[in-house]
């Protein structure tokens, strides 16, 4: 009898539906997350209505609600109130924008990374089958998360990153040799992967700047930075 052919690794992100930028919203100990829908005026801008259990979110005008977002490096957040309910086909919100000295930004990385997913290899050693297969999770010019099947030998504290990535309509190779910052089990019991965080060490310069286009393409499209245009 044979036995079953084992599945393949198929690591990857749920890809959003929508590519409207996301915003948090929280009130009274609960958070949803909803899509920008625009700008309406500099005081004020419309998203998505909130959903949970596939059911809207009773809202009504002149509730409060504190605001986020994570541009890739930086969150920016405020306090927003209700200004409007609209129900229908496309239900949304549209809520008050302060002005600039009143909403927050804290930086949390010190790179923007733009989430990716990108086939990649990871080479711990010289040796015969010292290699993983892996996905990148998200990427910038300085570093990575990728996902591997399997974790790393104990020891292994350096890897040579390999990735293909898409410049100015080019296929790109990028060769890094990276530090490992952290290694852990992906917390999504649907994930079997181990997820490592790197930080690029040597990386040729003509390299590095492919990366950085690519990364800058990747943010652009996502309109990571939802409130760019009007901080």
């Amino acid at each position: 009898m044979q036995s079953p052919s084992k599945k393949p690794f198929t690591w990857k992100r749920v890809p959003p539906n929508d590519r409207r930028a996301v915003l948090r919203l929280g009130s009274a100990g609960h958070r949803w997350d909803v899509r920008l829908i625009g700008l309406v005026n500099r005081s004020r801008f419309a998203v998505s209505h909130p959903y949970a259990d596939g059911k809207l979110v009773f809202v009504k005008e002149g509730d409060r609600f504190d605001v986020a977002n994570f541009d890739g490096s930086v969150v920016s957040h405020f306090s927003s109130t209700v200004l409007h309910v609209s129900l229908g086909d496309d239900p949304s919100l549209s809520m008050s924008l302060p002005p600039p000295e009143e909403r927050r930004r804290e930086v949390v990385r010190r790179a923007r990374r733009a989430p990716v997913l990108v086939p990649c290899s990871v080479r711990y050693g010289g040796g015969e089958g010292e290699l993983r297969a892996g996905f990148t999770g998200d990427l910038s010019d300085t570093g990575a998360q990728v996902a591997i099947e399997h974790p790393l030998p104990a020891g292994v504290d350096r890897v040579d990153l390999s990735l293909r990535v898409p410049v100015l309509g080019e296929a790109v190779t990028i060769l890094a040799r990276a530090a490992i910052r952290s290694q852990s089990p992906d917390p999504r019991p649907e994930m079997p992967a181990t997820l490592l965080g790197l930080q690029f060490e040597e990386i040729e310069r003509p390299t590095k700047l492919a990366l950085s286009l690519f990364v800058a393409e990747r943010l652009l499209a996502e309109a990571d930075d939802v409130f760019g245009a009007i901080r």
